[in-house]
Parts: structure tokens; C-alpha cells; sequence
């Protein structure tokens, strides 16, 4: 992904977003660009800016992280579709079946999986 990574944080809990953002603060080749919790203002960042990575939630306070990630898959989206990491509370099959369905290369469980989806940021921002 070449010289730092422009990731988009998508979620709606404060004090998730903090967490997320505190154990990624000691990588430099990671920026934390902006951050939504709601489905239209994850889509007014991703139409204003290449991002190299999503972390998205499926449960925001208006909308939901499938329809951020369905967005980036339209014809008419300007930039590169970014990686998605889905970091969800909804770690069940049919939201895995739906993830595999668009194609999101990572999917975890929030409350299970939090540590491998931090593992799995850092080794995209490397690549």
C-alpha cells in the first residue's frame, strides 16, 4: 500500500473509536484520516478522498457499515475501493455470508476477535 495508510474509522461508539484509535497510535505508516458514525458521513469522506482501508462497524447511528462498503462498489465511485475490516458486536453466520458476499477481506467479532483485527490493520499497512 506504498507510504502510509489512509484508513476510514466507521463507528458509531465513542468509546470503541477511542480504542481503536489508541492501540493504532504507535504505528506511523498508519493515518487515521477522518472518522463517521453514520452511513452518510462515511459516504461524504469516501467521496472526497482516496482511503487505502476501512474499519467499519455494521451497526451505525443512521445506516449500516454493508451499505458504506456497498457504496464503494458502484460504478460511479471516484477512487480505488478500499480494504474492509468489519469489526462488529453481529459476529453471526448471516453477517458473514453477507461480508463474503461483497467481497470483505476481513470480518471480526468486537468482542472476541478485537486483538486480530488490530493484528490484521497492522499487517495491511505494511503490504
Amino acid at each position: 500500500m506504498g507510504y502510509g495508510v489512509k484508513l476510514l474509522l466507521v463507528e458509531n461508539s465513542p468509546l470503541l473509536r477511542d480504542a481503536i484509535k489508541d492501540m493504532l497510535s504507535g504505528y506511523e505508516n498508519i493515518s487515521i484520516e477522518n472518522v463517521a458514525s453514520t452511513k452518510n458521513e462515511a459516504i461524504t469522506f469516501l467521496d472526497e478522498m482516496q482511503y487505502d482501508l476501512i474499519i467499519a462497524d455494521i451497526e451505525l447511528n443512521e445506516g449500516n457499515g454493508f451499505d458504506v462498503v456497498k457504496h464503494t462498489m458502484q460504478d460511479f465511485y471516484a477512487f480505488k475501493p478500499p480494504t474492509v475490516v468489519m469489526l462488529t458486536n453481529h459476529g453471526n453466520s448471516y453477517y458473514k455470508k453477507l461480508a463474503q458476499k461483497l467481497n470483505i477481506k476481513y470480518f471480526y467479532d468486537k468482542s472476541l476477535d478485537f486483538e486480530s483485527a488490530i493484528q490484521s490493520i497492522v499487517h495491511e499497512s505494511l503490504n
